[in-house]
């Protein structure tokens, strides 16, 4: 499977209430029609009430929703995205509907920091309900390789990372590289996307914030990579593809 993931929010000017009932009402409601469409989930995002000295509150709370929508391989989101686009219906407000950033992943990580990480959506009821996904969607810099990057980030900073307090979940996946056949329209500019899923929210303050480990700096120099970076719940606010979402 191709999971094409966003990371989106609404324009400046535009009221979050405004931007729900475009977005939920109209245009999700549009979108679950692209062809071989497998699953259409989406998140509303949580909010970070503090911040590591590395970033800023109003930095970790830019998103206002994670989306996924999931096709069979490369050829199949071409065919839907770019071949046969369905109509969209523009926003009241005018287009952009939104501002987003994306990337396109695979359906297992390549990696489990932590080697025994339950899978996502795997856990249920009070657990899941407490449970913090922090979620990066990160690349290295243009002044570095790739390759010099992920030595780095693999090889130092995710066993640092790995001993935060509170981990329940840390897990990485490599972007799927687009196949030359594929169009390069829609291009993502980044490079992984990582998980660290924490207990609760004491558990992330703790882990994140007030205990957060030394990290050693890349041989490159900082930064070590650049991200974007969202809080989610374990289980998707809304199935597209099943339910009709409520409108603010």
């Amino acid at each position: 499977m191709l999971r094409w993931v966003f990371f989106l929010r609404y324009p400046d000017g535009v009221s979050k209430d405004d931007g729900e009932r475009w977005y939920l009402g109209t245009h999700t409601q549009e979108a679950k029609r692209l062809q071989g469409l497998r699953r259409y989930v989406s998140w509303r995002t949580e909010k970070a009430r503090i911040a590591p000295v590395w970033s800023t509150v109003e930095a970790l709370n830019r998103w206002d929703r994670v989306t996924e929508l999931w096709f069979d391989d490369w050829a199949a989101w071409e065919a839907a995205a770019i071949t046969h686009v369905p109509a969209y219906t523009a926003p009241p407000y005018g287009w952009p509907g939104f501002v987003s950033e994306t990337t396109f992943i695979g359906e297992a990580p390549d990696r489990d920091f932590l080697g025994a990480s339950p899978p996502v959506g795997s856990l249920q009821g009070d657990e899941a309900g407490r449970l913090v996904r922090w979620l990066f969607i990160l690349r290295y810099p243009e002044t570095i390789t790739k390759e010099q990057g992920e030595a780095w980030y693999l090889g130092t900073h995710t066993q640092e990372a790995k001993h935060m307090l509170g981990l329940r979940r840390y897990i990485s996946f490599l972007a799927d590289p687009r196949p030359h056949r594929i169009s390069p329209q829609m291009p993502s500019r980044w490079d992984r996307l990582t998980e660290l899923a924490f207990h609760d929210w004491p558990a992330w303050e703790e882990g994140a914030v007030t205990k957060m480990p030394a990290w050693t700096p890349p041989p490159y120099g900082n930064p070590g990579f650049l991200s974007e970076t969202a809080f989610i719940k374990e289980h998707p606010q809304y199935d597209f593809l099943r339910e009709v979402p409520d409108l603010p």
